[in-house]
């Protein structure tokens, strides 16, 4: 993913990086603590999960990345590579920023997404698998009585009940034809394993606000469909971001089919 996004930029010169920014205080009552944002040079924000183990404590630190303030995007990119969490919380940070400037420079027209579900085209006759805990849309498909596997890290939340499975066993995929991935898989380096297991599925979406990749990237891995966030207004996102507010209008919620995408 990371040099097929690098490779994208052709031989233009890199943007420069303007900024780095992490949520510093009120870590547990700011819901947007969650989110971290690489801004480039001509205002383009990419997003990123920043609570990936103690990645976010870490980033405390700013001296571990003040650095790269200035300094060419894809020298922050590099850190995607790295073997620590809160390098690859950066440098997916730093690949969405990059794949955001691109699409904007293609003129992409991004497309509204009301429903995380509408990614999925889903009938009563699926079979739904999750890797990542989605509450509301858990309880959506509970109500139409979809059944729902959902692969967990922790082995104390395994359990079984009606039209519900929650596992440790990420082979447990494949008996579902609809699978929806958090988009944290990205940035911790599971994407790539757990996409052989779902072979069998006709759609496998990819979703949440770090989803910010070139989408051909993504679909040449066998995903169908991608749904993120782009940041419309940069200084609007940052000061709602900072001081916990919903980010209205500043963002752009989208979603993108592979069958639908220009490319």
């Amino acid at each position: 993913m990371y040099q097929r996004v690098i490779d994208a930029l052709g031989t233009r010169d890199a943007p420069r990086v303007r900024g780095i920014h992490i949520i510093g205080e009120h870590l547990d009552s700011n819901p947007n603590a969650k989110f971290g944002a690489v801004e480039l040079e001509d205002g383009t924000v990419g997003l990123t999960y920043t609570k990936l183990g103690d990645a976010l404590s870490i980033l405390q630190d700013d001296t571990l990345y003040r650095s790269y303030l200035g300094q060419p995007v894809t020298h922050l990119a590099r850190l995607y590579l790295a073997s620590t969490q809160w390098q690859r919380v950066l440098g997916a940070g730093a690949l969405n920023a990059i794949s955001q400037m691109l699409l904007r420079q293609r003129g992409f027209d991004y497309s509204r997404a009301e429903d995380t579900l509408d990614l999925l085209r889903l009938s009563d006759a699926d079979r739904v698998g999750m890797v990542g805990f989605f509450p509301p849309l858990l309880d959506s498909l509970k109500a139409r009585q979809i059944p729902v596997t959902v692969i967990e890290l922790k082995a104390e939340l395994a359990r079984e009940e009606e039209h519900l499975r929650v596992t440790t066993d990420p082979t447990a995929l494949r008996g579902c034809n609809k699978v929806l991935i958090t988009g944290t898989t990205v940035i911790n380096h599971t994407l790539a394993p757990l996409l052989p297991l779902v072979t069998e599925a006709n759609e496998v979406a990819l979703v949440g606000p770090s989803v910010g990749l070139l989408p051909e990237v993504l679909f040449e891995l066998g995903v169908t469909s991608v749904g993120g966030r782009v940041i419309l207004d940069g200084p609007a996102f940052l000061e709602r971001w900072k001081n916990g507010k919903k980010w209205k209008d500043s963002a752009l919620r989208y979603s993108l089919h592979r069958n639908h995408y220009p490319g």
